[in-house]
């Protein structure tokens, strides 16, 4: 077992697509929130979970068709690959292999694409799919407590010979008191995969309530991974070793995935989309000066008010907004590019030092601020000091 210097712990070699995410070069293709699963520690949230919504990143598109939003996220990422997942992206198969296509196309065969699934969702149709739309890998999600699908690896080989040019993988997470159940899936699995993910549980928001009514707690107040999840990884990583030694395994950790491939993916972004007057910071984050309407500054309900706000008070506020820019333009001779409308966030923003120096003249019709926010599309704002 070797410890990697992206905070976490391997056997023999990292599959392909993991080497690229860790590196953040890794576009996340959300294809649908819907799922013939419902496992308990699922970390979806409630605005995809079971929902037939399409994201690139945190970029959601209109709809299956938008593909224009799904090639300009993945160039403003630099991505050198894509991974697909949901809810379950064969749930959606005609959208899955459309995705793939069009993804092969604009950035080259050597664009590597991989994809989660769940056992239930295979078929020969379905397999032979994804093989000539253009799949690199095929990661599949068994149920570690119920063996009824595991024979559908059956469907992936042909007189004991691999059907499908793709790879092939399992992806667990590790949960405590399932050491029995796990080990007895590796089993069954590790000699008819090429690698294997384990990754630590995690609660969120949404699987809380069906963790904690399990007795499973974080492991620290400043963690929302799983207590006793990386003890037994350790312990599987050790089964593993021993009698499989040439497995290729992957223990990945919730530090690995927020600390180091999140941060990486924010960072990339960031230098590729960052406008003239933003600082850049080393995590990845843009710190820039901006000029909120009165009645649209943050909040705690801010996201959701964005997102009901009526069209006609929308125009409203972007008609008042235009106006004051025109007037700074005017007034204090400030460059076009150097204060902008942002028609997604409806605000005006500009650098740390013209919204300083032009406070006391906009207030109290207009709330000027500091901002620290993630590059990503949806701007989601780490930190606001109003001036």
């Amino acid at each position: 077992m070797i410890k990697t210097k992206y905070f976490s712990w391997k056997l023999n070699n990292l599959a392909a697509g993991c080497n690229q995410c860790i590196l953040g070069r890794k576009l996340v293709v959300f294809v649908t929130g819907i799922c013939p699963k419902d496992c308990f520690y699922c970390p979806l949230s409630e605005q995809k979970k079971n929902n037939d919504v399409i994201f690139a990143n945190e970029r959601p598109l209109r709809d299956e068709d938008d593909i224009d939003a799904l090639i300009d996220e993945a160039a403003l990422s630099k991505s050198w690959g894509a991974g697909f997942t949901g809810g379950d992206p064969l749930a959606r198969i005609d959208r899955t292999c459309k995705y793939i296509k069009i993804l092969k196309t604009e950035f080259g065969k050597k664009y590597h694409i991989h994809l989660y699934t769940v056992l239930e969702s295979l078929n020969n149709e379905r397999l032979k799919r994804l093989e000539i739309a253009g799949l690199d890998e095929l990661r599949m999600h068994p149920d570690i407590l119920n063996n009824k699908d595991w024979d559908k690896m059956k469907l992936l080989y042909v007189n004991g010979k691999r059907k499908y040019k793709y790879g092939l993988g399992i992806e667990i997470p590790s949960i405590p008191c399932y050491e029995k159940e796990t080990i007895r899936l590796i089993d069954y699995f590790i000699e008819k995969i090429d690698f294997l993910n384990i990754n630590e549980l995690e609660i969120s928001d949404t699987n809380s309530s069906e963790l904690l009514d399990r007795k499973f707690h974080t492991k620290d107040k400043a963690s929302y991974a799983v207590k006793g999840s990386q003890e037994l990884a350790f312990k599987l990583l050790g089964y593993i070793g021993k009698k499989y030694p040439k497995a290729n395994v992957h223990y990945c950790t919730c530090k690995l995935k927020d600390g180091v491939q999140l941060k990486e993916r924010l960072r990339i972004r960031a230098k590729s989309s960052h406008k003239k007057f933003d600082i850049v910071t080393e995590d990845g984050t843009l710190i820039r000066g901006v000029i909120y309407a009165k009645e649209l500054s943050p909040s705690y309900s801010y996201k959701s008010i964005l997102a009901d706000l009526d069209p006609h008070k929308k125009d409203k506020i972007i008609s008042k907004l235009k106006i004051l820019r025109n007037n700074l333009i005017k007034n204090y001779a400030i460059p076009k590019d150097m204060i902008i409308l942002d028609d997604l966030k409806i605000r005006i923003i500009t650098n740390i030092g013209i919204a300083r120096n032009l406070a006391k003249v906009i207030k109290p019709k207009f709330i000027p601020a500091i901002v620290e926010q993630y590059p990503t599309y949806d701007q989601m704002e780490v930190d606001v000091e109003f001036l």
